[in-house]
């Protein structure tokens, strides 16, 4: 991997379901950005709780072949960060909060709420995902 950037780049479940999907509407644009990143990016972070929810979406969608492709051959290339029990704390807080508040969007997952407060932690500035409100986190 070749280092353009010491800007840690934190993966998303959205972005790992659309690269493995090939029917996803975004499953072009997100290949094309994996390469690129793979390439070109210095750290590639991935949370246990996004592993984890990864795994979990990919077997309702894909079945088994898309969780093995996913553990053997897309997560090794990926330094996973642990949710530590501090974040888990926080992301709770966060997403009762979400919960509470009366919005016309759907609220963050759990899962959301604790890769907002790492990127946070970690001093993360750019989040490959498929959902716009990691763009209103400014990620």
């Amino acid at each position: 991997m070749s280092s353009t950037s010491d800007v840690p780049t934190l993966i998303d479940t959205t972005a790992f379901v659309a690269l493995l999907d090939g029917r996803h509407r975004e499953h072009e644009l997100t290949r094309h950005i994996f390469a690129y990143e793979l390439d070109a990016a210095d750290r590639l972070l991935v949370t246990n709780y996004v592993a984890l929810e990864t795994v979990d979406v990919l077997r309702r969608r894909l079945g088994a072949d898309g969780v093995t492709t996913f553990l053997r051959e897309l997560l090794p290339a990926f330094e996973v960060e642990w949710v530590r029990p501090r974040d888990h704390e926080l992301a709770v807080e966060r997403l009762i909060g979400a919960l509470s508040a009366t919005r016309a969007e759907r609220p963050p997952s759990l899962v959301d709420c604790s890769t907002f407060v790492v990127a946070r932690r970690l001093g993360v500035e750019r989040c490959l995902a498929v959902d716009e409100r990691f763009e209103r986190e400014g990620l």
